[in-house]
């Protein structure tokens, strides 16, 4: 199918970048992408243009949206159109979902699940849909009256559909995609569900308001109203008025509602009047009930409200990737903490690259050794040493070198671990050589052990590994062996300084949301796991409690993307497992965990088993769970690895 993917675009230079390369490097990439310009007076033609083919840019003196993208629509080649909005994002295999939903479908939109986009503490996060719960019985128009919706990102239109529904209207000022959608029901376009995709509706930080946004100003409201009293007039013509009066009642009830809050009474009178041609909404307690439900629903599908946060520190902006640029810079981020010790090893290992093209961040996170002394010594001009006046967390460091970075690419590497010679010039060639929905690439381990004992480590997955990262962290110990996309990091933002462990698990889910992963299998990576175990941090019962903290935080923050892939119980499993098997583990709240993952998976016999395991004396237990050790790790071993085949 070929599909044209529409942008448009109003002084959008923030985000449009990242809108443009989440919809060029889809698994099934869009013929043309066509940037629709409303009149930019900051650099979104410029950053459009540097894109290339299949990018191209039309100016649109029409103001408006909704302008924009039907002129684009109409000089769109493709058979399928997509409008995504200059600051939202879809997950790389989206139009493939929807692609293949409208599969055999002339007349017909596919949809596929959405999140909204938020900035919280310096870090892109993917929230629950903050659309109304849709109730049980509803068909689609009714839904979307009443306050469920999808938003374009999520949307691809057939040719067809999109000339049936009329296509965009450029008299209309708010609700613009509704107005679109509602047209296209009431014509008996069907609304398709795609088995996969997601779009990522973004919030934007910093008190700027979007289109949809100013729904409630007077202004707002009375466009509202006007798109109403069109989807009204459309339905009286086609005899259908009586169907959806309820919804229609409810919808004008809500602006009312909104029109007191917004003092603009002569709107309210108007909205009240929509109510009462279709019959009321009831009694103002059963109403005021209603609302209120619905309103708690869409707060807990929203989760907790985002704090206040400062946006990151912008990284430079970028041009699109250039195929004759051959030596792309690479910035290497290095945080240290009182490890002078180890250090110079770390240092001297990125120095000794056989790939030249980098500077060295070595970010000191508050040291009182010898750190700086040590980094003062080092004459070579790509090393930068920034230092942080009081220990902030390797977090909060990795941060600071993420908003100083330049290079297109970032690499990281902890200040107790070490590369091989040739662990960049191996990456940047990957890289080069993949599409752009390859955000990062990882390496093997050389492990050293105490006592001198090397063992290796080789990775298992790449592609699309969502599903497999929400269950373990599948580039394994820490962040040195990772390489990532500049475009990566300012599409999600930075580490969470709020995790008090696995921040870099955490970190690679959220860039897997957008990007697919690589890996080369051999060793290039030395992690150092005698030097991680050394000093305060390495107390097992301290170590133990935070790992356990975070990862009742990382169920938080992707729990409801676990729960959609299905990979909720086998993350359950292993934090119970973790109870059981270690000696600082909680027994009790290992079973918890267990009953827990019991009731999600009834089937599922592995849960009975290790409640069973629970019951054994200490002893026994230990050897019966060192021995199901034994037999996972040598199903791990004998796992074959995980393909996905990446087309150019």
């Amino acid at each position: 199918m070929r599909i044209s993917v529409v942008i448009p675009v109003l002084d959008g230079e923030a985000f449009l970048a990242q809108a443009i390369r989440s919809a060029r490097d889809q698994s099934l990439p869009p013929v043309e992408i066509i940037v629709a310009d409303n009149g930019s007076q900051d650099r979104s033609v410029e950053i459009a243009r540097s894109f290339g083919a299949p990018v191209r840019v039309i100016h649109v003196p029409r103001r408006g949206a909704a302008a924009a993208r039907a002129t684009a629509a109409a000089e769109a080649t493709g058979e399928a159109l997509m409008f995504l909005d200059a600051d939202d994002l879809m997950g790389p295999d989206t139009l493939a979902h929807l692609a293949a939903a409208l599969k055999g479908q002339e007349v017909a939109v596919a949809c596929c699940p959405w999140r909204r986009y938020e900035l919280v503490d310096n870090c892109w996060r993917a929230r629950p849909a903050s659309c109304a719960p849709r109730r049980p019985g509803q068909d689609d128009l009714a839904a979307w009256l009443t306050g469920w919706y999808h938003p374009p990102c999520t949307l691809l239109w057939t040719r067809a559909a999109y000339d049936t529904s009329g296509g965009w209207d450029p008299a209309v000022t708010i609700n613009q995609d509704g107005d679109l959608m509602m047209r296209a029901l009431i014509a008996g376009v069907p609304l398709v569900r795609a088995d996969g995709g997601l779009g990522y509706y973004r919030r934007l930080p910093d008190g700027q308001v979007s289109l949809s946004g100013k729904g409630r100003s007077a202004k707002g409201l009375a466009g509202r109203l006007d798109v109403l009293d069109k989807i009204e007039a459309r339905l009286d013509a086609a005899d259908r008025l009586p169907q959806y009066a309820k919804p229609l009642a409810e919808a004008f009830d809500e602006i009312a509602m909104a029109c007191t809050d917004a003092m603009a009474p002569d709107l309210g009178h108007r909205a009240r009047r929509g109510v009462q041609r279709h019959g009321g909404v009831g009694g103002g307690g059963l109403r005021a009930m209603r609302r209120a439900i619905d309103s708690r629903v869409d707060a807990l599908r929203r989760g907790p409200p985002a704090p206040a946060s400062a946006p990151p520190a912008p990284l430079p902006p970028t041009p699109a990737r250039s195929s004759t640029e051959t030596a792309p810079l690479v910035s290497v981020i290095l945080p240290t903490y009182n490890r002078a010790a180890t250090l110079d090893r770390a240092i001297t290992s990125v120095l000794a690259q056989s790939y030249t093209s980098f500077e060295l961040l070595v970010i000191d996170d508050g040291s009182t050794d010898a750190t700086p002394s040590l980094v003062s010594a080092i004459k070579d001009d790509r090393v930068r040493y920034i230092r942080q006046d009081r220990n902030q967390g390797v977090a909060a460091a990795r941060n600071r070198g993420l908003a100083a970075a330049k290079g297109r690419l970032i690499a990281f590497l902890d200040s107790d671990d070490a590369w091989m010679p040739e662990k960049l010039d191996r990456q940047v060639a990957l890289m080069q050589a993949s599409p752009g929905r390859v955000g990062l690439i990882y390496t093997g381990l050389a492990i050293q052990q105490p006592g001198g004992h090397i063992e290796t480590w080789r990775p298992e997955v790449r592609g699309n590994v969502l599903a497999d990262i929400l269950q373990r962290n599948v580039v394994h110990f820490g962040t040195s062996s990772t390489m990532i996309r500049a475009e990566a990091a300012k599409a999600v933002g930075g580490f969470d300084s709020a995790m008090p462990a696995n921040e870099d698990h955490d970190y690679w889910a959220r860039i897997a949301r957008l990007f697919e992963f690589d890996y080369l299998p051999e060793a290039l990576t030395i992690y150092d796991q005698v030097g991680s175990m050394s000093g305060v941090e390495a107390k097992r019962s301290a170590q133990f409690d935070r790992n356990m903290q975070a990862r009742d935080l990382f169920v938080e923050r992707h729990g409801f993307e676990a729960n959609r892939l299905g990979t909720t119980f086998a993350y359950q499993m292993d934090s119970a497992r973790r109870h059981l098997e270690w000696d600082e583990g909680n027994l009790r709240a290992g079973r918890r965990l267990l009953l827990k993952s019991a009731r999600s998976a009834p089937a599922q016999p592995l849960p009975y088993v290790w409640l069973a395991l629970s019951l054994l004396p200490r002893r026994a237990r230990a050897a019966s769970v060192a021995g199901l050790r034994r037999l996972r790790e040598k199903a791990a071993r004998a796992r074959p690895q995980r393909e996905t085949k990446h087309e150019a």
